[in-house]
């Protein structure tokens, strides 16, 4: 009642002035402090990233050479006639020359008994045959493109949700993609929601500390995108799991952790 009797003790320039204190001072809580969201459910159902077929060009199978059988060419063959020798006679006892006509004497009796020698010249034609042989012809076949579709992903762990800054349920699972880079998926999640909340892999073991996740090395993964749901959050094949421990839904603006999970614990 004092504070009430007080307040109306006050002259209009100062309660003006304290009304304008008071409504300056709620817009920026919930500006800043968003407690409104705790009262809204954010719901993000999302599919797990299924792998994608690649067009891989490799040999159907070892290509069967084809051979041809050797082909032999004959060219057209010059025949002799069938007396392989042509014999050319000379005669030289006969000319047509008037002037020997004119000076002709008759043989005597020896040269009668001894005819004249009689020239004759022989030519011989071979023919020549060419063979050519056509050698064995390969023909390799071409490749084959196969579509392949790459090993699906790998589970390598499984854990629950634990509350530390607020209450949260929910199954964290970590998947090994074939190109390397990992998934780190929330199947039925549910969790307190608020302001600046992030997704982070955190150095820090699985401890009751709600600012242990982000004093030592943590690598964030990007806004939660909602507080309830089905979610994916992909860590780049250059990121070594090996480094950290733990997943944590961290709010940046207070530095306070609200859940955390393990991320190297094995399937049963």
């Amino acid at each position: 009642m004092r504070i009430v009797r007080f307040l109306l003790g006050l002259s209009t320039r100062v309660k003006i002035t304290v009304a304008v204190v008071v409504v300056a001072l709620g817009v920026f809580v919930i500006a800043y402090f968003e407690p409104h969201k705790l009262f809204i459910d954010e719901v993000v159902d999302e599919a797990f990233p299924a792998p994608v077929a690649v067009a891989t060009t490799t040999p159907a199978a070892e290509a069967t050479p084809a051979t041809a059988a050797p082909t032999t060419t004959s060219p057209p063959t010059t025949t002799a006639p069938d007396d392989p020798v042509t014999t050319i006679t000379a005669d030289t006892t006969q000319t047509t020359d008037e002037h020997s006509e004119r000076d002709f004497t008759p043989a005597t009796e020896e040269e009668q008994e001894n005819p004249p020698v009689t020239t004759t010249s022989t030519t011989t034609t071979t023919a020549a045959v060419t063979t050519t042989t056509v050698g064995p012809t390969t023909t390799t076949a071409p490749p084959t493109t196969i579509t392949t579709v790459p090993e699906g992903p790998v589970l390598l762990s499984v854990s629950e949700w634990i509350s530390i800054g607020h209450p949260g349920t929910g199954t964290v699972l970590v998947y090994r993609q074939p190109d390397g880079s990992h998934v780190v998926r929330f199947e039925d999640l549910d969790v307190s929601n608020g302001p600046d909340l992030l997704v982070i892999l955190s150095a820090a073991p699985l401890v009751d500390d709600r600012a242990a996740y982000s004093e030592v090395a943590y690598l964030s993964l990007g806004d939660l995108k909602g507080n309830q749901g089905n979610q994916n959050y992909i860590v780049p094949p250059e990121v070594n799991l090996d480094d950290y421990q733990t997943v944590a839904i961290w709010c940046r603006r207070f530095n306070y952790t609200f859940n955390a999970a393990e991320i190297h614990s094995p399937p049963a």
